[in-house]
């Protein structure tokens, strides 16, 4: 079948040049056409569920709202985990759903639910609605709207963003929502006086009523009058606060009693949970939010378009400015990406030319790259897969494979030429490089199909590892399928196009090469035994260092951004936060001149976040390295800054992380950090105490860096209990008390105020005077049945006492965490260390359990994963390799170099102090696929020889000598393709580098034994072969000698 589709191809060439231009333009579309991002998009299948409670305490929170929610959801199809966080005036419940669960019908699933579980929670306690469909790393555009002239207060710039920019920003394609964060929302507040209203006889519910009652809009149907109908609208909408002050309550002696006679009406900011501060001053930040599977690149450049719409629609002197732009970090990725294969794809060309000393083959086989790489960017179109580090990472590492066949290919077609050149008979080019091609199709189809088999354990990847690294080897696969298409076509066509029958000469490198070689050969097939025993001890040497090499999931990708998780004690006010921010800010840009800009984003926006006041996020806006006053990495200068704050501000604990990094960690565990301590167990105080327990015992451990246990306890509180005795005796309810906490002393909207296409909340509230402190609400007078007044501290009891900043929850399960990372170790043996120390000093009561999260989570599924996927994988190969020779030797034969090859890649990773890693195991993988296609080629070709009537020893010479360049080609050219990500410096960089030493490394020392090694073997197994099959016939003369002729006497 092979042979038949070269003939066809060498047949119809044209047909085939002008298939391939084709294919040419459909690339260069689809290059243009591939969704670009830095990272593939590594968020799970996840629907959030919001409810707002305005005012609750975390714990009444989880009791009332969370618990029901949590249980409902835990029950439906495809569910993985539920994840939830209560706290105050909020509940989150995360349903985390399997990977191949498509995100539009888990929020049907969701949403159904959803339904049935309201009618199970308490009425007046909010109403839970699905977060934005946008995924974990939506984030993908931040701004802030600046007056510069400062004319515009808080509340301006919020209704400015809220009820302008956001509505623009909203239509752009692929945005989900716009977060707005920060600045004062906008309120029509009635701040009544308790002591007018006593005096008027009315209660804080009539006013509610009324107010609710009196802002309607309604309509009266049609009236004909005459032959035109008259459509009748009833308008009684309020339009400004003298409109809400002039609404009757009740009438007294004939005399109306208005609002504004018990209440100051006015424009007051709503009450907030978080704040932004930029450069000192408090600002408005927007956030862009992607949906869920669209580009980021393509938002981003929507968004800007809609910016510019938007800043023309703002007065003069308010000014959107860009904070954070996801596609920065993409443009930097990849152009790491690129640089790789461009490099790549040169030093590839450069080595070609060098081995063939002849430009027209050179450039046969160098055409074959771009191309492959077209085939490529078709096929990841096709299947939606975006250009990313992994994803091109993918295709840096293919650069030696792609053109491996076409490198057999031409090698040979060039060889035969130059024979018949030499033969003297006239050449029909076509016909000679048609015998070159069956004599090497069927080794080429095999070595690439065992190089597309040996990817296949990363398609068995599952959660974050898996939508990390399955782009990668699907970019492999499409590249090689591409390669082995242009292999066995376009390649014969300008083979027999353009090569000339040329004298075959080794060009200086491949005589140099032959002249170490082959006396080293002779020698290595005279002392079989020294050969094997070095290899082998070389082998255990390895093998013994392997221990050594520290463990971890990934290398941490560097974004070229800083960010501080900055936590205070829990009883921090959100203005003790904002102080803590703006000194931050001072010391920052005062010490470092690095520093541009400063924004800290302090609590929670009013949608979406699950932090508290003390909590704050700091990014920093770094100018270009080269303008920095000395030479250093970001991590290192994060570090030093991380050092000067928490001298600086000792009240607050800090953590340096990336926007991207902190985000997927969180996706991955629920928690901020690399490496988390979950402990699990049901009363919040024993949580608590466990936890203290455990962060003094991990602390103790080596390599321990940012340890701090989430300061839960110690929330401030006022407990207001209704004195329901009291109560009775005035004739009173609870309800009537309550009412006075919920909406008197936090405030409750009764109704909004339209105003065009803005919308603001009219809210009830009591003044400030009567609400600042236990003393003043203690004296709140209340009317009782009868009519008497009697103060609040009569019906209720005020107590000061501690409680919960937030309840988290997993799998039903309340927890706790302790949040870390590791430096100068790998996180396995830390993780190990931190175990059997706690194994020994800490005894976890009944109930209660711990679960290490985070980094280390995958790393143990992906490599647990890759133990079982990996021997199979060999297996199937081995199938493969029997199918191809019809020979169990020749087939273990190859298989048995395969762990020679690892060698050098474990001597690579120990030698740059760098540890095993998923990437790090793939480029074992990628090392295994070009050892395997080495040894098929050469055994084949050995093969090949024996049944021209060469002696055994012969074969091996003059085999070996044939193959020495091709495999020197193919092996050079892989790792020369790899060298600029080796050295590369870029964002990014950091997650290919333990990948491109591996393959490096162990190219190095497993072209070296395929050379020695695998001609040695094969001599020694032949000759067995060979001894076996005589064996019989020499038993057979022993057994039947000769008849005995007889002699006459």
């Amino acid at each position: 079948m092979l042979n038949a589709i070269v003939e066809a191809a060498l047949r119809y060439k044209v047909l085939v040049l002008v298939g391939f231009a084709v294919v040419v333009g459909l690339g260069i579309m689809a290059f243009r056409q591939v969704p670009v991002d830095a990272f593939p998009d590594v968020t799970p299948a996840q629907v959030n569920i919001y409810t707002e409670s305005p005012g609750v305490a975390a714990e009444d929170i989880e009791r009332l709202l969370t618990v029901p929610i949590e249980a409902a959801m835990a029950g439906l199809p495809d569910v993985e985990i539920v994840r939830s966080v209560s706290l105050f005036g909020l509940s989150y419940v995360g349903v985390y759903f399997e990977d191949d669960v498509d995100i539009y019908f888990a929020r049907r699933l969701v949403g159904e639910k959803l339904q049935e579980v309201k009618e199970r929670l308490p009425q007046g306690y909010g109403e839970p609605v699905l977060g934005p469909n946008s995924s974990g790393l939506g984030q993908v555009f931040w701004y802030t709207i600046e007056d510069a002239d400062r004319k515009l207060g808080a509340m301006d710039l919020r209704t400015l963003q809220d009820w302008t920019v956001r509505l623009i920003l909203r239509t752009a394609p692929g945005v989900d929502d716009v977060t707005t964060w920060g600045g004062h929302e906008k309120q029509y507040q009635v701040q009544i006086d308790p002591r007018r209203l006593v005096q008027y006889g009315l209660s804080f519910r009539e006013v509610m009523e009324r107010l609710a009652a009196n802002n309607k809009q309604v309509g009266g149907q049609y009236l004909n009058i005459g032959v035109e109908q008259y459509l009748v609208r009833g308008l009684g909408l309020v339009s400004d606060a003298v409109d809400i002050g002039s609404i009757v309550l009740a009438e007294r002696d004939g005399a109306p009693i208005y609002v504004r006679d018990v209440a100051d009406v006015k424009e007051a900011p709503a009450v907030r949970f978080g704040a932004v501060t930029r450069d000192g001053h408090e600002t408005v930040l927007g956030i862009a939010l992607a949906r869920i599977n669209e580009n980021a690149a393509t938002v981003v450049e929507a968004v800007k378009e809609k910016l510019a719409v938007a800043q023309a629609a703002l007065p003069e002197g308010v000014e959107l400015k860009a904070v954070y732009d996801r596609t920065e970090i993409v443009e930097k990725a990849l152009s790491t990406a690129e640089a790789a294969l461009l490099e790549g794809s040169i030093l590839v060309a450069i080595v070609l030319f060098l081995f063939l000393g002849e430009l027209r083959s050179a450039i046969v086989v160098i055409v074959t790259l771009p191309l492959a790489m077209l085939f490529a960017f078709i096929l990841m179109n096709q299947f939606g897969l975006s250009a990313n580090l992994m994803s091109l990472a993918g295709l840096a590492i293919g650069i030696g494979m792609m053109v491996d066949g076409a490198v057999v290919m031409v090698e040979n077609a060039f060889r035969l030429l130059s024979h018949a050149r030499e033969s003297g008979r006239p050449i029909n080019r076509t016909q000679v490089v048609l015998e070159a091609a069956r004599e090497v199709a069927n080794p080429i189809a095999f070595a690439i199909g065992i190089i597309i088999v040996v990817f296949l354990p990363l398609f068995s990847l599952t959660g974050l590892e898996g939508k990390l690294f399955k782009p990668m080897a699907l970019t492999i696969t499409f590249a090689m399928i591409g390669s082995l298409l242009l292999s066995l076509t376009l390649v014969p066509v300008l083979a027999a196009l353009i090569l000339k029958p040329k004298e075959e000469k080794d060009t200086w490198l491949v005589r140099g090469a032959k002249k170490l070689y082959l006396p080293l050969l002779d020698w290595a097939l005279d002392h079989k035994k020294t050969v094997v025993g070095a290899a082998l001890a070389l082998l255990i040497g390895a093998l013994a260092l392997f221990p050594m090499l520290g463990k971890e999931f990934m290398p941490q990708l560097q974004e070229g951004a800083i960010m501080f998780r900055v936590v205070g004690i829990p009883s921090t006010s959100l203005d003790e936060s904002i102080r803590v921010a703006n000194v931050m800010d001072a010391k920052l840009r005062e010490k470092y001149p690095q520093v541009r800009s400063v924004l800290a984003t302090i609590g929670r926006a009013e949608k979406g976040e699950t932090a508290d006041v003390n909590y704050m996020e700091v990014l920093l806006d770094l100018k270009p390295q080269d303008e920095w006053p000395k030479k250093q990495s970001f991590s290192a200068l994060g570090q030093e800054m991380q050092e000067y704050l928490e001298v600086e501000v000792p009240t607050a604990v800090f953590g340096a992380t990336q926007p991207i990094q902190m985000r997927v960690e969180e996706l991955i565990s629920g928690v901020r950090a690399t490496l988390a301590l979950k402990i699990y167990g049901e009363d919040l105080d024993r949580l608590e105490d466990l936890s203290a327990r455990l962060k003094n015992v991990i602390a103790a451990v080596p390599g321990v860096a940012d340890l701090s246990a989430e300061a839960n306890k110690g929330k401030p509180q006022m407990v207001i209990k209704v004195d329901r005795e009291a109560a009775a005796r005035y004739g009173m309810n609870a309800d009537d008390i309550l009412s006075i906490v919920q909406a008197g002393i936090g405030g409750e909207t009764v109704s909004t105020m339209i105003q065009g296409t803005r919308r603001f909340d009219i809210a009830v509230r009591l003044a400030e005077q009567y609400r600042d402190s236990p003393s003043a609400i203690a004296s709140i007078p209340i009317r009782t049945a009868e009519g008497a007044l009697v103060p609040f501290s009569q019906v209720a009891t005020i107590e000061l006492d501690e409680g919960y900043t937030f309840v988290r929850r997993e799998a039903l399960q309340r927890y706790a965490v302790l949040q870390m990372d590791v430096q100068g170790r790998d996180v396995d043996s830390f993780v190990q260390d931190a175990n059997a120390a706690i194994a020994a000093q800490v005894e976890m009561p009944t109930g209660y359990w711990i679960e290490w999260g985070g980094a280390f989570e995958n790393q143990q599924r992906a490599m647990a994963r890759l133990g079982v996927i990996v021997p199979l994988t060999i297996g199937l190969i081995f199938i493969l390799l029997y199918t191809a020779f019809n020979s169990v030797r020749h087939a273990t034969l190859i298989i048995a170099n395969v762990p020679f090859a690892i060698i050098g890649g474990i001597v690579g990773l120990f030698v740059t102090g760098q540890y095993v890693s998923v990437p790090s195991a793939i480029g074992f993988i990628a090392v295994f696929g070009v050892a395997m296609l080495n040894g098929i080629v050469l055994v084949s070709f050995l093969n090949d020889q024996r049944r021209h009537g060469l002696s055994i020893r012969d074969a091996v010479r003059r085999g070996t000598e044939l193959r020495l360049r091709p495999v020197l080609m193919t092996a050079s050219v892989a790792i020369l393709g790899l060298i600029p990500m080796l050295i590369s410096t870029g964002v990014g960089a950091e997650t290919q580098r333990p990948l491109a030493t591996v393959v490096v490394g162990g190219l190095i020392t497993s072209t070296l034994l395929t050379l020695l090694l695998l001609p040695l073997i094969w001599e020694w197994s032949e000759s067995r072969a060979e001894a076996k099959r005589l064996a019989p016939e020499t038993a057979d003369e022993l057994h039947n000698p000769l008849p005995a002729t007889d002699e006459p006497r």
